[in-house]
């Protein structure tokens, strides 16, 4: 029953993503405050809330209960080798980091830009619960990406807690620009985007490049979003708020 439930999850899953992927660009190149901006923005922000969701639970599916949803694959001699079922434990503690920097940063963008410069309503702790669980789990899941000589790991966990203490700083920091929120909106889009990029390329698009690269070469595919897109979010920032610096007396 669990690995049936997995799988139609993984297929729903697989599917809204590569609809994200592709609707990604389509809001990222339209007019911004445009309607056809903001309609394409919120369909982006379902598809990715669902992703982010399907990925929590299936994540946690399989902690509860390994052997029936992943053990076929890894049985020898009828049972799972320690080493073996502990790699697929790191596996899948970066796909809940994964899901959960998914959903952090989607939900950021959205929220937001609801609220713009009222920040009260973000400051609830139902908002700011899974940017904690996120400071909790990134350091974590960095340890264990340094037991496992797995270097994709540590740099999305770090990742993940700039993330958190940048939301956290917009949330908590006394006064903020009037345009913040706009910041905060756009490179939490971006942020999101990462996130989907990387999972497609670390596990999905990973056969696309197995016979072009080899060695520590295969990590490029999978660090090539963070690469451009952290870069592109440094950069969006300076740029949304340079009205306001030339402005200033």
């Amino acid at each position: 029953m669990m690995f049936m439930l997995h799988s139609l999850l993984l297929k729903f899953h697989i599917l809204l993503g590569v609809i994200a992927l592709l609707l990604f660009w389509l809001p990222m190149f339209s007019r911004k405050g445009s309607a056809l901006h903001r309609r394409l923005g919120r369909y982006y922000a379902y598809l990715m809330k669902a992703v982010a969701l399907s990925g929590l639970v299936m994540t946690c599916m399989v902690w509860f209960d390994p052997i029936e949803i992943k053990g076929a694959g890894l049985m020898v001699d009828g049972q799972i080798p320690q080493r073996k079922l502990e790699f697929l434990m790191l596996i899948n503690l970066f796909l809940f980091l994964l899901s959960l920097l998914s959903w952090v940063t989607i939900r950021h963008a959205t929220g937001s830009l609801l609220c713009k410069q009222n920040r009260e309503p973000l400051k609830h702790w139902s908002y700011q619960a899974p940017v904690w669980l996120l400071v909790v789990v990134a350091p974590y899941a960095a340890w264990q990406g340094f037991q496992f000589s797995m270097p994709l790991v540590m740099v999305f966990a770090g990742i993940s807690l700039v993330t958190c203490f940048s939301i956290l700083s917009y949330l908590h920091t006394k006064t903020v620009t009037p345009n913040r929120w706009l910041i905060e909106h756009a490179s939490a889009m971006i942020g999101s985007g990462i996130a989907a990029y990387t999972a497609f390329f670390a596990f999905g698009g990973r056969a696309l490049f197995a016979e072009l690269l080899t060695g520590h070469w295969m990590m490029l595919p999978w660090l090539l979003p963070s690469l451009i897109g952290v870069p592109a979010t440094i950069w969006f920032k300076r740029r949304l708020a340079q009205p306001l610096r030339n402005s200033a007396p």
